[in-house]
């Protein structure tokens, strides 16, 4: 049996490699080789569902697929045929839009007018690698993305002389069902948020560390994450919630100045915007294009309503519900729809048909392929609202109850151990006595991916989107390795001092 000593110095000898850059190499090609056989297998055989999203729609793959065959082929944006039979090919491409122009939509359902439109993008790499957009895929986007993160933030790791714990943090996430199956068996995108995380903090985790002096690449490292930031958020808007841990990262660090922490936080802030700008504005330009095209061709203009990312009050709503329906609250979209259109109705004027649909019955065209959904309707998010702020204010004690199941939903439904979470309350005490303000500023940096299950809502595995627990898990297995080489050198000392002793 190894002996708590041995596996100690096996330890420190072991991360002693792992600090060289042969280390460094080996590492880094294990996370490449590994993911890479990870996404292989996934083409052959599922992973376990145990752990999923299952409180949004998320990419949407039953819509999203009518859009990849004219991007890919023509770079026409949002389009797509009522044709089903379609030859795969840019000269098939070309054919559908001359030969068959009246049959061109530009909103299939409604996908495309939600806005969130990079997502179209996580096609690209699937087709690009096949050659066609044929049998359309985002897993090998998740893999790719997912991979770089883990890279970086072992990298990060790395750089502030731990990339022992970068190895157990790599080991960690990729054991996660969870992970398993959003990233490499599920056509979704419930994986990014974290794989961005993981960029971002591998990028910046040095300013919680260490101290530099070299203001340049910490000044690029703020460019680039706030570039990837918004530019993921455009696939997803819940990412955004990871520039609160970036700002965080620069009020934590005890080795920036004031004026550097403002500087910091203007350039990633003034990027994030710029990024998601750029992105909205490079599809507005191919909305206006493809609706040229399609008018040309006599197809089917789409003249309706748009939003930019999902709405805020709607979630919230139908979030209210995770624990009961006291005040009519669901995880519903209908339930938030009929009780929001007679109001609509009644209080202004709108007259909108509805039959308990997830749509009204009207339409922006005559052909009525456009259906209005609810939530682009005026005054729809407004209702929302009052109703949502009303309730709060007049019985907040349901509310707080509500928070406070929230937050035990998050602690106890957590990755990768069920109620690990728990955790975080001794730790904390236990690393503030200690004054170990590192490691508390680390998980302090992953708590706001939590977010949305104890803003929004907590169930259908909302709490997956929680990173802290690995965060959690590491300092506690860090304190433990400090116990034990702490208590082995004191049997030294102890032994030495024996020796001494019996010498005189």
């Amino acid at each position: 049996m190894i002996s708590m000593e041995s596996l100690i110095r096996a330890i420190d000898r072991f991360e002693l490699f792992l600090k060289t850059r042969k280390g460094l190499r080996i590492i880094l090609l294990s996370i490449i080789v590994l993911n890479t056989g990870l996404y292989i297998k996934s083409n052959y055989t599922n992973f376990s569902s145990e752990q999923a999203r299952r409180d949004a729609s998320g990419f949407s793959p039953d819509k999203a697929y009518k859009f990849s065959y004219f991007y890919f082929y023509k770079g026409h944006f949002p389009l797509a045929t009522l044709q089903t039979e379609l030859e795969y090919s840019e000269e098939g491409a070309n054919k559908e839009i001359l030969n068959r122009g009246k049959d061109l939509i530009m909103e299939y359902r409604h996908w495309s007018r939600l806005g969130e439109s990079a997502r179209i993008l996580a096609y690209m790499p699937n087709a690009y690698l096949k050659g066609s957009p044929e049998n359309p895929s985002i897993k090998l986007f998740n893999a790719l993305v997912f991979t770089l993160g883990l890279i970086v933030l072992f990298f990060g790791f790395w750089k502030i002389g731990k990339p022992f714990l970068g190895l157990l943090l790599w080991i960690l996430i990729n054991s996660t069902p969870f992970f398993l199956f959003e990233v490499y068996t599920n056509e979704n995108i419930f994986g990014v948020m974290a794989s961005v995380f993981f960029m971002i903090l591998g990028l910046n985790i040095q300013l919680l560390f260490k101290k530099s002096s070299n203001y340049f690449r910490i000044g690029v490292a703020a460019i680039v994450s706030g570039t990837l930031i918004g530019f993921f958020s455009e696939f997803r808007n819940e990412i955004s919630v990871v520039i609160i841990s970036l700002l965080l990262i620069y009020l934590l660090s005890k080795h920036l100045t004031v004026v550097a922490k403002i500087v910091l936080m203007i350039i990633t802030i003034f990027f994030f915007n710029s990024s998601k700008r750029y992105i909205r504005n490079y599809f507005n330009l191919k909305f206006e294009k493809t609706s040229h095209l399609v008018s040309l061709h006599k197809g089917h203009v789409y003249n309706g309503a748009k939003i930019s990312g999902h709405n805020f009050w709607h979630p919230m709503f139908c979030g209210l519900g995770d624990f009961d329906t006291t005040y009519g609250y669901q995880w519903n979209d209908i339930i938030a729809y009929n009780y929001v259109i007679p109001i609509l109705n009644k209080d202004y004027n709108m007259n909108i048909q509805y039959s308990g649909k997830y749509h009204t019955d009207d339409y922006y065209d005559d052909a009525k392929l456009y259906y209005k959904k609810p939530e682009e309707l005026p005054y729809y998010e407004e209702v929302a609202k009052k109703k949502v702020l009303s309730d709060i204010k007049n019985d907040p004690l349901w509310y707080t109850t509500i928070l406070i199941k929230r937050i035990y939903r998050t602690l106890t439904r957590t990755i990768p151990i069920s109620y690990a979470g728990l955790l975080l309350f001794p730790l904390f005490y236990f690393l503030i006595r200690k004054k170990e303000w590192d490691w508390i500023k680390l998980i302090i940096v992953s708590l706001p991916l939590s977010a949305t299950s104890i803003i929004v809502h907590s169930g259908r595995g909302t709490t997956y989107n929680s990173l802290f627990v690995y965060f959690v898990l590491i300092v506690v297995i860090v304190q433990i390795y400090n116990y034990g080489k702490k208590r082995m050198s004191e049997g030294v000392e102890m032994q030495l001092l024996t020796k001494d002793n019996s010498n005189i």
